[in-house]
């Protein structure tokens, strides 16, 4: 973990990018400020009731029940220059690409009560096969939660160093056998953060969301970075206008697209899956 008490010195990001080369993530300490997360859990609280009561058949997400889809309202009350262009994270992110980088994912899960484990697996596959070098990281995800996440409400479990382990057969989603000898020499570890911290993790990094115990849901705002180089989408995000001044005039660029309306943001990208599995769900129980 790193500090952000301490000033922004060459020396302090450089250390935070060899970090995330080496063992696939950081932990920067206080780095956004409390009262801006205040406002978005409150509001993300209430986004999770109006999610929740159009997918409770379901209970989350599709794949893993009580796992949402859920990032904070993209529009001008919401989106925080020190949440989406924080500035310990664009130096970061300045030293792990250099010039030319970009936003390209704005979004976020929660995690609710009840929850269960998430199957173990990485947000984007290495581009390398089995036995070949890893490539250096291309993308990052920000992961900002706006209250203290650990044990007690279902903080994301990180294997460390694992980024540089191409998967099985080239799958997304990690293999029994693997995942039992990376436990047996590199166990994983649950990102424990405070209120304030934001963690940096290679896309590539074994993950999972484990269960929530808690009686309340655990909020994780998650953005993507991106290399030139790297293999995430690069589609325009849609943000509300007056965002421009939190994105815009920063080193990382903002692949931003201005609109009057964002439309629904909150169960719109989530649609799709849910009613999918809706249909699975009735053709199990008439079968």
């Amino acid at each position: 973990m790193l500090d952000s008490k301490y000033s922004l010195t060459t020396e302090r990001i450089s250390e935070a990018a060899g970090r995330i080369r080496k063992y696939g993530f950081v932990v920067i300490k206080q780095a956004v400020p409390h009262d801006l997360l205040d406002i978005l859990r409150d509001r993300m609280d209430r986004d999770t009731e109006e999610l929740l009561d159009y997918c409770n058949s379901i209970g989350g997400n599709p794949r893993e029940r009580g796992h949402l889809q859920q990032g904070p309202p993209p529009t001008r009350d919401f989106v925080f220059k020190d949440v989406a262009m924080n500035s310990w994270v664009t130096r970061v992110c300045d030293s792990l690409f250099g010039k030319g980088a970009m936003l390209t994912f704005y979004n976020g899960n929660t995690n609710c009560p009840g929850s269960i484990y998430q199957r173990l697996h990485m947000d984007d596959r290495p581009a390398q096969q089995p036995n070949e070098e890893p490539p250096p990281t291309r993308d990052v995800v920000i992961n900002i939660s706006p209250a203290d996440a650990n044990e007690s409400n279902g903080a994301v479990q990180l294997w460390p160093g694992s980024h540089q382990e191409a998967p099985a057969a080239g799958l997304g989603h990690i293999q029994a056998p693997q995942e039992q000898a990376r436990q047996a020499s590199d166990p994983p570890i649950q990102a424990i953060t405070s209120k304030g911290d934001v963690l940096i993790r290679d896309v590539r990094l074994w993950h999972r969301g484990v269960p929530n115990p808690s009686n309340k849901p655990r909020h994780m705002i998650a953005l993507v970075i991106s290399s030139k180089a790297g293999n995430w989408a690069k589609g325009k995000l849609k943000f509300e206008h007056g965002c421009e001044s939190a994105l815009e005039g920063n080193s990382i660029l903002s692949n931003a697209e201005y609109v009057d309306s964002v439309g629904d943001y909150l169960i719109g990208p989530s649609r799709r899956i849910y009613e999918n599995r809706l249909k699975q769900e009735s053709k199990s129980a008439s079968a």
